[in-house]
Parts: C-alpha cells; sequence; structure tokens
C-alpha cells in the first residue's frame, strides 16, 4: 500500500481512462560484486540504485516510462500522455484478478546478514584454493554477485504488492595449460540470497582443478553423431533454452510457424518426458510467486507426458492478444525496463532410469555434463559441455576436448530415450538474457536424459 494507500488517487490524477491499464513501481537496489583474477582481488563495488517506472496500454496507444527522480505521480502523468502522443499499436491487457500483498525471501543464511569482511574473507580464500588446487593450474577467476531489491507496485485495477528480492551468484573458473592445451574447470553456484550456498566449497574447487588439469591433457573428440547422456544441470538448461524460450508467447506473436509447432498436443517426445515451468519454491533462484504485473504465478506444463501441453508463457498483454489467461510470466530486470514474458523455474519432471542405466545402455557415446557456454535460437542451438567423457560398451572413460552438442531446437526432443528418476535441483551463477534485460535469475531442473543420435561437433 506504499504507492496509493489503497486509493486510485494516483491513477485518476494522471487522467487515466476507464479502458486504459497502468502500472507505477518505485524501485530500490543494493548491489555488491567482487572479483579476484590472476593472483590478488582486482575489484570490490558497492552500488546503490534507486527509482521508479510507469507503464500505460492503452487503445490509443501505449508508453514506458523510468526515471530516477522520486516523484512517480509525474512519472506516471508522462506516461499517461505519451501514450496517446506517440500513437503506437493500440493495447488491450488481459482480464485477471490483481494480487495484494507482500513478499520476502526466506533462506537459512541472508547474504545481507554477513558482514563484508566477512564474506570477501571467505571468497578469497576459495580464490588461494583455486590457484593451488594443482600445480598444472595456471590462473584462476572468481566473480562474486549479490543484489537485494525492494520493489512496491500498483496496478490501476487494484492489485498493490511490495517484496524483497535477493539473488547471489558465484562463479569460480581454473585454468590449465596454455593455447591448445589449455583445459578449464568451474563451480558455478547460485542461490535467492543465501550466503551458506558459498561456504561449503573445497571439494567442488579441487574437483574443478582435476577437470581442467584433465582437459588440458585429453584429446580432440571427432566430430560426428553419438548417443550422449546430459547430467541433470546440462538437462535443465537445454530444456529452458528450447521448449521453454520458444513458449514465451512474444516470440510467437505475428509467427504462425512457432505457433503451429508448439500446437497444443503435438507429439515432441517420449512419454517419459514432461516438462513445467513453476512459480518455483523461496529458496529458489527462480521463485516468482507474483510478477511484475501483480499476476500471481501460476503452473505451466509445457510437455506433457512427450506432447505440447500449454504452449504459452504471458504477460498482460500476450494474454489479451491469445486470447488466454495470463501466466504470471511477466518480468522485469529492473525499473529501467518494461516486463515482458520470461521464464521463472523450470523443471523436467522424474522418469524411471538411473544414471548407470542409461550409461550401460550406450555402446559408443558421451557423457556431457555441466554447461561451459553455448547459445540458441528458435531453431536450432549449440552447447558447450564443461566435461566430456567417453562411454564405451556401458562403461565411463577419459575425457575429450572440444565437444559441442547441435541440433534443432523441437525435432531434438524426438531422440529422448530415456529420463532419469533423481532430478538434480540446484541452482547455478547462469541467468537470462532476453532483450538486453540480464542478468535475470532462473532456476533450471532436471534428472539426467539419454539422447540418442546427437550431433556433436568439434569446437
Amino acid at each position: 500500500m506504499l504507492l496509493t494507500r489503497g486509493t486510485r488517487r494516483p491513477f485518476a490524477a494522471a487522467g487515466l481512462r476507464a479502458d486504459e491499464y497502468a502500472e507505477v513501481r518505485r524501485e530500490r537496489t543494493r548491489l555488491l560484486t567482487a572479483v579476484w583474477r590472476g593472483g590478488a582481488l582486482e575489484s570490490v563495488n558497492r552500488v546503490v540504485d534507486e527509482g521508479g517506472c510507469a507503464r500505460v496500454l492503452s487503445p490509443r496507444g501505449s508508453s514506458f516510462v523510468c526515471a530516477t527522480e522520486a516523484d512517480l505521480d509525474d512519472v506516471l502523468r508522462r506516461a499517461r500522455h505519451q501514450a496517446d502522443r506517440l500513437g503506437a499499436a493500440p493495447v488491450r491487457p488481459a482480464d485477471r484478478e490483481p494480487a495484494r500483498g507482500s513478499h520476502a525471501p526466506a533462506v537459512p543464511e541472508p547474504a545481507t546478514d554477513v558482514p563484508l569482511d566477512e564474506q570477501l574473507d571467505l571468497l578469497a580464500g576459495w580464490h588461494a584454493r583455486a590457484l593451488n588446487a594443482h600445480p598444472d593450474i595456471s590462473g584462476a577467476l572468481v566473480y562474486y554477485r549479490h543484489a537485494t531489491t525492494t520493489v512496491d507496485l500498483a496496478t490501476s485495477d487494484g492489485g498493490e504488492v511490495s517484496w524483497t528480492r535477493a539473488d547471489l551468484t558465484l562463479q569460480i573458473t581454473l585454468y590449465a595449460g596454455a593455447g591448445d592445451t589449455r583445459g578449464a574447470g568451474s563451480v558455478s553456484v547460485g542461490s535467492h540470497g543465501d550466503f551458506a550456498a558459498v561456504r561449503d566449497l573445497a571439494a567442488r574447487i579441487d574437483e574443478a582443478a582435476a577437470t581442467a588439469v584433465d582437459l588440458a591433457r585429453a584429446p580432440a573428440l571427432e566430430a560426428g553423431s553419438y548417443d550422449v547422456v546430459c547430467d541433470g544441470p546440462l538437462a535443465a538448461t537445454w530444456a529452458h533454452e528450447t521448449v521453454g524460450h520458444l513458449a514465451e508467447a512474444d516470440h510467437q506473436q505475428g509467427a504462425p510457424a512457432a505457433i503451429e509447432a508448439l500446437r497444443p498436443g503435438r507429439r515432441l517426445g517420449p512419454e517419459e518426458l514432461t516438462i513445467v515451468d513453476r512459480p518455483g519454491p523461496p529458496t529458489a533462484r527462480g521463485h516468482v510467486p507474483v510478477d511484475d504485473e501483480c499476476t500471481t504465478g501460476r503452473e505451466v506444463t509445457l510437455i506433457d507426458r512427450g506432447r505440447v501441453g500449454t504452449p504459452r508463457l504471458h504477460d498482460l498483454r500476450t494474454a489479451a492478444a491469445f486470447h488466454e489467461a495470463p501466466t504470471g510470466n511477466a518480468r522485469a530486470l529492473n525499473y529501467r525496463h518494461p516486463p515482458l514474458p520470461r521464464l521463472r523455474t523450470t523443471c523436467v519432471e522424474a522418469g524411471t532410469s538411473t544414471l548407470e542405466e542409461m550409461i550401460q545402455g550406450v555402446r559408443s557415446g558421451l557423457l556431457a555434463q555441466g554447461l561451459f557456454g553455448g547459445q540458441t535460437n528458435r531453431s536450432g542451438f549449440a552447447f558447450l559441455p564443461a566435461a566430456c567423457r567417453v562411454i564405451r560398451d556401458g562403461e565411463v572413460r577419459g575425457l575429450v576436448k572440444g565437444a559441442v552438442l547441435t541440433g534443432d531446437v523441437l525435432d531434438t526432443f524426438a531422440t529422448v530415450d530415456a529420463v532419469g528418476r533423481e532430478v538434480w535441483r540446484g541452482d547455478t551463477s547462469a541467468s537470462c538474457g532476453k532483450q538486453g534485460q540480464t542478468p535475470l535469475p532462473v532456476s533450471c531442473w532436471a534428472p539426467a536424459l539419454r539422447l540418442r543420435g546427437l550431433h556433436v561437433d568439434a569446437g
């Protein structure tokens, strides 16, 4: 109630008509970043960013205005005035019951409760451990980021929500060798502001160092068609980047081919494969109980037992355009951006196979673990696993370097023939980007998947 005190006064004062929709938002973010590179601490930055925005959607046009000034009534008046003057395409948002209330993260050890010196001392210790984990380690990069944001949001149809959002990420990359013989290993951690996530990393750093050293010595992969067992972190990212992004409804507006590709009921994969986008639990980075238009989040089943289920994730604009209900997926990076349909916590549901069973069923293939990089678009993908090991006659052998998993975004679902029964539910430092809005916190959870006949390039 901080913005309107339960009244429509700000919207009426801005001249908002009965057939128009508006929202106004105030936000304050405290951001800490720290970087260790080479053998020393490179930088520590603390930033406070405060501002607000207003958006108006009307039959005569739409407008979005953001500012660092405190007078949001004036920002709203400008947005209302420009919605008429700009003459953009008319917009009518979907009807819904707007949310009201407050939300705050509930995690075991909020990073805001940990003194700065204690945070930096722990991270410096991880940097030192990375550099000294093996004689062949030639360098290490540590990047730490923690942001806490308080938001007050009100909408002209009666929504009013206040929340505190937190996001914490840590990426540790270790290097061995140089040039063509260079190898890299990494530790990637994320949480909804829980500092406990970065406290116990010694074993993971040692494992990443061993991977970097072994990759520096590993033979190059020969490109070709392989049966690939993807671990949970890699399978989760693959689901997010493929069907997840295609389901964002603004990607389907004015695109008949995209609508047909995700036609409800279309068979994409095996009966065992189900993929869901959820508001997420409170400890997840992708926890979005209420979105940035005051819509309460609901679960959306994108793939239901191998077939397209609900094919679109909506904000108010796209829901109206498709004559469907909003799903609670409208997300804005901060007050400088309008909300867009975005993913939240994307989950591949558990299957029936163990990892050992999936590996034993491969005569000649690869075990791909984690994600070191990659790219995707609406038609194809190319992912670089963090580590890739050869499978021969059902047994895991040594590492190979340069493996790049490639394929068609939707056709590849038909190659899935086994789904693991243990779901990986961790969070990494990976964030989502769209139309300049990055890093947006998301969660991607999945069991291991086995894909038959996947094309693998040599990078």
